[in-house]
């Protein structure tokens, strides 16, 4: 698939350099296109660099890679959405990690979506630190990514993007649930974080599978 990254911070380059190992097209875009072209170079596999808008144009899929405060603008800079499945990995903590900043009633996604006319926006990639996405196997157990959206297509192929990353995929409805999963995003950063566990942590749902 191509894929824009849309930011070319630690989450950003990350998910760039996985994807590519997995045959992906992948260009980053940057307000400074220089940094992304010089991003893209270190990564090779074709991976290219540009502005908000030329990834934008590039790419069937785009990623949403920079921080909560620069969402809006780097969207409206990134230009002409119609049509493009969005990927929402924003999160939202509040200043000095207190909590979250919006919600219980609208979430980042939604607010994405209103922003982002026409695009098919999913949230995902926003429960799990950096520094895990490298190493998503605990045992026998995949690390669960919780994905939401209103587009069943667009979800299905963001899902399978992240079993490329080695995650265990589970779709969490439409994209007014992105209220519920948000928050895990504040819960990983105060056990990483506030409450000491490091970050070499991850969610998993358990389940009990039914015998005939």
């Amino acid at each position: 698939m191509k894929i824009a990254i849309i930011g070319t911070g630690r989450l950003g380059s990350t998910l760039g350099k996985m994807w590519a190992e997995k045959d992906h097209t992948i260009m980053f875009g940057s307000r400074d296109p220089q940094k992304a072209k010089k991003l893209a170079n270190s990564i090779g596999s074709g991976a290219s660099g540009g502005t908000y808008e030329e990834a934008a144009k590039f790419a069937d899929i785009i990623v949403l890679a920079v921080p909560w405060s620069g969402a809006k603008e780097s969207i409206k800079t990134a230009g002409v959405l119609d049509g493009k499945i969005l990927v929402d990995s924003t999160t939202t903590a509040a200043p000095h990690l207190g909590g979250v900043s919006i919600g219980p009633t609208t979430s980042a996604a939604e607010k994405i979506a209103k922003w982002a006319v026409g695009a098919k926006v999913i949230k995902a990639v926003h429960t799990v630190g950096v520094e895990s996405l490298n190493k998503l196997q605990f045992g026998s157990q995949q690390a669960n990514i919780f994905i939401c959206g209103d587009n069943l297509e667009a979800k299905s192929k963001v899902k399978q993007l992240g079993i490329d990353l080695g995650f265990d995929v589970i779709d969490a409805g439409p994209l007014i649930n992105a209220r519920l999963i948000e928050p895990l995003a504040m819960l990983w950063i105060e056990l990483a974080y506030k409450q000491g566990m490091g970050t070499d942590i991850a969610f998993k749902l358990l389940t009990r599978r039914k015998t005939r």
